[in-house]
């Protein structure tokens, strides 16, 4: 089975409904692989953020009160097969830090047919946050993932 890591800043809002929202999908596709997430900066244990949590919750039905995030460690980057890091520069920043690693690091908007980063929600209303997790899905839709963790990336 192979894992995708998603990255975002704490770990409380982008990157684990992107884990929650690929997690959902590839059990319903019968895709055999796995989403975690972690945050470049994370405040380790913290839950995600409440507006995370409803809009999981409300648009997708899907509870994430498990989540605590982590913060990104080189055991991480080592068991990930993919990275995908929510803007360039996490990218850089895990490009800059961790730099043996990059031959399997991506920022979102390289992989993705919108082509752009995905913007912080952190601190913002509950309908930013929906467009924020709706944006990541339409990533998750577009992006191939058999092929894409499979063959394009040398896996």
């Amino acid at each position: 089975m192979k894992t995708v890591l998603f990255v975002c800043t704490g770990n409380t809002c982008r990157s684990p409904m992107a884990e929650a929202l690929a997690n959902d999908m590839f059990k319903a596709s019968g895709i055999e692989a796995r989403a975690i997430s972690c945050g470049v900066f994370a405040n380790g244990g913290v839950p995600a953020s409440k507006n995370a949590l409803e809009a999981m919750k409300n648009g997708w039905g899907i509870d994430i009160r498990a989540h605590k995030a982590k913060m990104i460690s080189e055991e991480g980057l080592e068991k990930a097969d993919i990275v995908i890091a929510m803007t360039t520069g996490h990218k850089n920043h895990l490009f800059g830090t961790y730099p043996k690693f990059t031959e399997k690091i991506y920022a979102i908007k390289e992989i993705c047919e919108e082509g752009r980063d995905i913007d912080d929600p952190f601190g913002a209303n509950l309908d930013i946050y929906m467009q924020c997790a709706k944006q990541i899905e339409r990533f998750l839709k577009s992006f191939d993932w058999e092929e894409g963790v499979y063959d394009c990336f040398g896996l």
